[in-house]
């Protein structure tokens, strides 16, 4: 082994650590996951001018964005620290498989005298001709990662043309899938019959929101109260009809992970699927509202009762008690925000005056006020103000609020 010189002195120990990752939670991954990390530890334990720092692991991320891998950035900011010498990586492709992400961070590392060995390719960032070669590996690492995309999007595409879907680890709320890979309704199937027979009635999103939380209902993943904007969601999931709609966006990239502008696709519909837990009569009336809300809110007009903002159902004008509605402005230097105006200046013959307030201003307002309640501001603003939060009036001069442990305005 080379000894390398830091401050002018040579360093005969060298505090070392390992980089290891599986891109997938499955039983052989994980296995894969586990032999490596025992391999560095043993590695490092073996050689007598290394100590051991740290072995850093991140189970079932894809390589693809850095962002996503919480300890290969712990790691980066380690080095930084100076508590680094060497770095052990198995390969490039367990390193990065973007091409940009692995060369920069490389690079970053060594500005801190941090010494990166891949071990399969041969390669440390100290090379003098690392550079190049890192280049042209890092490119070929990526083109892997394009091609294993390309491959699994092919064998989806080839699934949904014979009916076959994968939900993977996404459960469905009302729903367990059965060994045949069928969707069979499951006990908290009745939350999403209350909310399709809500909807369908005439509730609006706020009013199921609270209809659901007094029954006592709960989320999939989460302990917190239904929001309007999840329940939108659900009424618009045809799985709950019995349809199984395949491929409903575009492929995504593999790099970004959002869909691909502009690309051809094809969806497919499979109409009575599996058992659905609303009728298809509930599920036309629903549809149609929803439609209908649609139509309205491209012509400017928005019913309070369809909308999938939070503050939908709560922020009222105080002048003519009129619904205020979302709206889109820009300011003189050409900068967009989002405002909230009465509807009955559209509505009404001669148009209410209230002015408009801008969303921020509105927010800010409500949760200082919550604040000043006693309500502890921890968490979302929409689940914060919906939980706490019955009716907001806004005039030119003031906004009251009643809170739904209370029967009187307060004003703020």
């Amino acid at each position: 082994m080379k000894i390398r010189k830091i401050g002018g002195h040579a360093k005969t120990t060298y505090r070392v650590a390992a980089y290891c990752r599986v891109s997938t939670d499955k039983d052989e991954q994980l296995e894969s996951f586990e032999t490596q990390k025992n391999y560095y530890t043993e590695l490092i334990a073996a050689e007598p001018t290394w100590e051991l720092v740290n072995i850093y692991a991140d189970e079932g991320r894809s390589a693809t964005s850095v962002a996503h891998r919480p300890q290969f950035m712990q790691m980066m900011a380690d080095a930084k620290a100076g508590m680094l010498d060497i770095i052990l990586v198995k390969s490039i492709s367990r390193f990065a498989r973007n091409a940009a992400d692995c060369q920069n961070y490389a690079r970053e590392l060594k500005t801190y005298g941090v010494e990166v060995r891949f071990e399969r390719d041969s390669i440390s960032n100290m090379d003098p001709s690392a550079d190049f070669i890192f280049s042209m590996l890092a490119v070929v690492a990526q083109e892997e990662s394009h091609s294993i995309s390309e491959n699994v999007r092919w064998r989806y595409k080839k699934d949904f043309e014979k009916g076959i879907y994968h939900m993977g680890n996404n459960r469905l709320l009302g729903y367990d899938m059965g060994e045949d890979g069928k969707l069979t309704p499951n006990q908290d199937a009745w939350i999403i019959k209350k909310m399709f027979e809500g909807y369908a009635a005439g509730m609006n999103l706020k009013e199921i929101c609270d209809a659901l939380d007094a029954a006592g209902a709960k989320r999939l993943r989460s302990d917190k109260p239904f929001t309007p904007i999840t329940v939108s969601r659900i009424l618009r999931n045809e799985s709950y009809v019995g349809d199984l709609h395949m491929q409903k966006e575009a492929p995504t990239d593999y790099l970004t992970k959002k869909p691909v502008e502009n690309t051809e696709y094809t969806t497919y519909l499979v109409k009575d699927e599996h058992e659905g837990i609303v009728s298809r009569e509930v599920w036309n009336t629903v549809q149609e509202r929803i439609q209908a809300a649609e139509r309205d809110r491209e012509a400017g007009l928005c019913r309070n009762t369809t909308q999938t903002h939070y503050l939908y159902g709560l922020v009222f004008c105080a002048e003519c008690g009129s619904p205020m509605i979302r709206r889109s402005y820009t300011n003189r230097n050409k900068t967009k925000y989002k405002a909230w105006n009465c509807r009955g200046r559209q509505k009404q013959k001669n148009g209410c005056q209230n002015p408009a307030i801008r969303e921020e201003d509105l927010i800010a307002e409500i949760l200082s006020a919550l604040q000043a309640h006693g309500v502890e501001i921890d968490g979302e603003d929409a689940e914060v103000i919906t939980a706490n939060v019955r009716r907001v009036d806004v005039s030119a001069e003031e906004i009251r609020i009643i809170f739904k442990d209370e029967e009187e305005a307060v004003a703020v």
